[in-house]
């Protein structure tokens, strides 16, 4: 006999859960609630000068995807999530072959593409497991030298999703995110109750051909 069933069974449905709350919520649909399109303002000089391409993971309605690829950014901006519904929102904002959407811990890109991956209020949404994966595919995206900066809230959600669970299915102190991602520098923003990191992909010793 083996529990693998009954574990397949529990695992979180994540574009089902989504493709609800993008729909219903009115603070995913305004750019003045994206946690992200916030970030990306607060913090631009880290982000301008880096050039390239840009990757939003879990993008949702396509906020943080469409700020970047204004000139005071000038990223060749991208955007995935699970959600079919942000999906769909997202392409008529910005363009409809700039935004994909992804299976759970696999993003549909090639590796070492993107100079800058964001992920904002995203991790926090997923069970443990999940970020780990979500971790490892968002390493294999960046190109070398390549800025990581990611958003995680601290405390439980005010909504629940359709199954009654709370939306933030990993609520974790700063140092567990620290511990988790190795950045190069954290924060936590006690207004909002949420930490911020960066990280940098090291640069390979030797070129590439």
């Amino acid at each position: 006999m083996t529990d693998k069933p009954a574990l397949e069974a529990s695992t979180p449905n994540y574009a089902e859960i989504y493709d609800q709350v993008i729909a219903e919520n009115a603070g995913y649909n305004d750019a003045h609630g994206s946690p992200g399109y916030h970030a990306c303002l607060r913090y631009a000089e880290r982000l301008r000068g880096l050039g390239g391409r840009s990757l939003d993971v879990g993008c949702g309605a396509g906020y943080v995807v469409a700020l970047l690829r204004m000139p005071a950014f000038g990223f060749e901006s991208y955007g995935v999530d699970v959600s079919a519904t942000g999906v769909e929102r997202a392409r008529k904002l910005v363009s409809p072959d700039c935004v994909m959407t992804m299976q759970p811990g696999a993003i549909p890109h090639s590796d070492s593409k993107f100079s800058l991956v964001t992920c904002f209020d995203v991790l926090e949404h997923l069970d443990e497991t999940d970020i780990l994966d979500l971790r490892e595919e968002m390493y294999r995206v960046l190109a070398p030298g390549g800025l990581l900066f990611c958003s995680a809230s601290l405390r439980p959600s005010g909504s629940k999703d359709h199954n009654g669970e709370n939306l933030h299915r990993t609520v974790r102190v700063a140092q567990w995110w620290a511990n988790a991602f190795e950045p190069d520098e954290y924060l936590v923003r006690r207004a909002t109750q949420e930490v911020l990191f960066w990280w940098t992909k090291p640069a390979t010793l030797q070129g590439t051909c």
